[in-house]
């Protein structure tokens, strides 16, 4: 026998199929955009995919932003907030700083002259072919300086930015100062100072002049 559909009937059938097609196209889409979210994840061991955009920013070193510029990397703030000249209040790798006011003290800049150590690019730490140079210092002044300071200035290129060559100006004297104190010289008598780019001995602005002023220069102190 054939029954015939009532027209109430045949509206509710075609309602319930766009129903039915329309979720089954939202749960397609939804897979598809649920693919292409994987390809911005980044899997990091034990923790699984996570996004890039919540992952920690990566250690950045100094940047380079031509013409010689650079900026420290985030958060180090070593020597930025000090003034020009101001001495180091603090000694490397645990070495007591050095006590006393020493701005009454005599100033002899020709003694340790020839004991000027220069520095790479960039760099605070001593080359091998320096060293000789603070072992001639220390044994002087050992045998020769009982008494007596040797003040530590550190000093830049003019590449960079004044804050930041402030701060490795500091590294460099301390950096001095540290070995030193290696070498049996007492690190209360071995104050510091930073000058960043302010006090080239050089005016050029070569290769050659900037290799003249990254540098760290032994001043002899000699009590009033």
């Amino acid at each position: 026998m054939h029954h015939r559909l009532s027209a109430p009937f045949k509206k509710m059938k075609l309602a319930k199929l766009s129903y039915l097609l329309t979720v089954g196209l939202t749960l397609s889409l939804t897979g598809v955009g649920c693919r292409k979210g994987l390809d911005k994840t980044t899997s990091i061991p034990g923790r699984g995919h996570q996004p890039i955009s919540d992952m920690a920013a990566p250690v950045r070193e100094p940047r380079d932003l031509g013409q010689g510029g650079l900026l420290p990397p985030p958060g180090d703030r070593t020597g930025l907030d000090r003034p020009i000249g101001q001495v180091i209040p603090q000694g490397a790798a645990g070495i007591p700083q050095a006590k006393g006011d020493f701005t009454g003290w005599t100033e002899n800049r020709e003694e340790f002259s020839a004991q000027t150590v220069y520095f790479d690019f960039d760099k605070s730490n001593i080359k091998p072919g320096e060293v000789s140079k603070l072992e001639e210092a220390a044994r002087r002044m050992k045998s020769n300086f009982v008494g007596k300071a040797l003040r530590i200035e550190g000093h830049c290129d003019e590449r960079g930015t004044e804050e930041y060559n402030r701060a490795l100006g500091d590294r460099r004297a301390l950096s001095v100062r540290e070995k030193l104190a290696a070498l049996g010289l007492d690190p209360e008598m071995l104050p510091t100072i930073t000058f960043g780019e302010e006090k080239p001995v050089d005016s050029g602005h070569d290769d050659a002049a900037w290799t003249r002023n990254r540098r760290a220069e032994l001043i002899l102190l000699s009590p009033p």
